[in-house]
């Protein structure tokens, strides 16, 4: 027996499956550990920046691949219509609204995380990897895993696959905190992430609101960029940023004194 569609007006064409969520995100996993044997079989470590972001885009490209054929037996073949695959021009605003969005979750959780971890809380891989770039190939590599490659088949698995499922037998609300807390909870499988598994959660509500609300993936997507560009150039450019505003404030002090002579 088929189970029922989403609701109209929510991507009511693909007839998705728990199990096919499962089968795309290992799909991905088993590409991921693919390229990673091969760079490891180069005798390079995979942990350098541009490595880890090959091997990043080969897992999204794994799971890309993955929805595109079953889609062909589950829907129409059509990413648009099965995932809500969509990029609109008109929705660039929503980068800027993910950086805002970034802004205020990292400030909400902030008390928790302190409280948490007064030590400092732990740094995800990916934290490492970004943090170790140096060179102009470095930075673009991680910059194209994380703000393009990351949101896109994030948005497909939990909000284009995952939301469509859960929508058929529940209310909107309810939907989308199971798909929060699911997509938040796959994130652990680096324990490291755990410092950010409320933020995750609150954006999890964030993009499954506009999901339903839009229908499509395309605003959602451009949010989670933001977001995602946001952390990525912090973790990048932060030192730097926060030394030249430390030489500034060294040159305003001395600026100061000079004046105070005269």
């Amino acid at each position: 027996m088929n189970a029922p569609l989403p609701p109209e007006g929510y991507l009511p064409v693909a007839n998705w499956r728990y199990f096919d969520v499962v089968i795309v995100f290992f799909a991905g996993a088993f590409a991921a550990m693919f390229a990673a044997a091969v760079i490891v079989g180069t005798g390079t470590d995979p942990f350098t920046p541009v490595p880890f972001s090959a091997i990043f885009v080969t897992q999204a490209g794994g799971s890309f691949l993955a929805v595109w054929l079953l889609s062909r037996s589950r829907g129409s073949g059509s990413l648009a219509a099965d995932v809500g695959l969509i990029v609109e021009p008109s929705d660039w605003w929503g980068v800027f609204a993910g950086i805002g969005i970034q802004i205020v979750i990292a400030l909400l959780s902030a008390p928790l995380i302190v409280w948490l971890w007064p030590d400092g809380p732990p740094s995800q891989g990916v934290a490492q990897v970004a943090a170790a770039s140096e060179t102009l190939m470095e930075q673009l590599a991680v910059l194209g895993a994380v703000v393009i490659a990351a949101p896109i088949i994030e948005e497909i698995i939990f909000r284009g696959m995952l939301l469509s499922i859960l929508r058929r037998s529940l209310s909107r609300w309810p939907a989308i905190v199971v798909s929060a807390a699911i997509f938040a909870g796959v994130h652990l499988l680096d324990p490291d992430a755990i410092a950010v598994m409320p933020g995750l959660f609150v954006l999890g509500i964030v993009l499954g609101y506009v999901a339903l609300r839009r229908g499509d993936l395309s605003l959602a997507i451009a949010i989670h960029s933001g977001i995602n560009l946001l952390a990525a150039v912090t973790l990048l450019y932060g030192e730097s940023v926060v030394q030249w505003a430390e030489t500034r404030l060294e040159e305003l002090e001395q600026l100061e004194a000079v004046i105070r002579l005269f």
